[in-house]
């Protein structure tokens, strides 16, 4: 295949199901995950074209076999997880095979999801996710439906006015929205909190839709955002009685942290971080 293909290829990993990028290693590789587990890695440096993807070591003998020296070991892999990769040499390889391999790839991840994922994945299917800023008017909408919820769950207990001034759409560039065909189902995005953390903002579902992990597959989606950007780290506020927002978060490997910023004197407030 010729260099040029490389964004054939990319096109090819992101259009599978659920499929989203990321770049846990700096700019290369491009890393295709779903519900969080690589199934392809693409380098496209010029003098190190090549793909690695996920397989099994049946199946890694095989393409071994057939194209000797084409076909390797993952060559960055550890060697406990060399029998479970296989790094292809681009310039010396085919595209019809080559996306038959990536689809192996994406069912090997697929098929040792936990199953409650597996399940998800068919409805998370129907979704599409668009890269936008905090003036859209759909994010403004779903906003204004996440500050009404907030109200209900929490506004007879707290007195939430106080927090407006840290939810200005004019300080949130970086937004996410999830659709199912023409609605703007939910939202999420992120805002710059220091040098090298990002802070979350703006999480919401809206009740139609929440029950398909789709909160979930958001903060993943703004997690792999930040990582490309540059980022290393990742803060949220939220509430112990939003008991909704607080198990979601730990299942994604937030832990409670100190109170920062404007929410340190407000003990209603819980904090969380992550190290993406």
């Amino acid at each position: 295949m010729q260099y040029k293909e490389w964004k054939t290829i990319h096109e090819y990993c992101l259009g599978k199901p659920c499929a989203y990028e990321t770049r846990p290693f700096g700019k290369n590789p491009i890393c295709y995950r779903i519900a969080g587990k690589i199934f392809a890695q693409l380098n496209v440096e010029e003098d190190a074209y090549r793909i690695t993807l996920k397989t099994n070591p049946e199946a890694a003998d095989f393409y071994r076999r057939v194209y000797p020296g084409v076909v390797v070991r993952g060559y960055h892999c550890p060697p406990v997880q060399q029998p479970y990769w296989n790094t292809i040499d681009l310039y010396s390889f085919e595209q019809q095979t080559l996306y038959q391999m990536i689809d192996e790839a994406y069912e090997e991840v697929r098929l040792h999801l936990p199953k409650k994922e597996q399940r998800r994945m068919p409805a998370l299917a129907e979704f599409r996710f668009v890269k936008t800023d905090g003036e859209d008017p759909a994010f403004i909408e779903l906003c204004g439906k996440l500050d009404a919820n907030l109200d209900e769950i929490v506004g007879a207990k707290i007195q939430r006015k106080k927090y407006e001034k840290y939810n200005q759409r004019d300080s949130i560039h970086d937004v996410i929205l999830a659709y199912r065909g023409e609605e703007a189902a939910a939202c999420g995005s992120y805002k710059f909190f220091d040098d090298e953390t990002v802070e979350l903002k703006r999480i919401f579902v809206a009740k139609s839709m929440r029950g398909c992990g789709i909160g979930k597959e958001l903060v993943r989606r703004l997690e792999a955002d930040a990582k490309i950007a540059g980022y290393r780290f990742a803060v949220l506020e939220t509430g112990e009685l939003l008991t909704g927002a607080c198990a979601l978060y730990k299942k994604l490997g937030y832990r409670v942290i100190p109170n920062y910023g404007p929410y340190v004197n407000m003990p209603e407030s819980l904090c969380m971080g992550k190290k993406l």
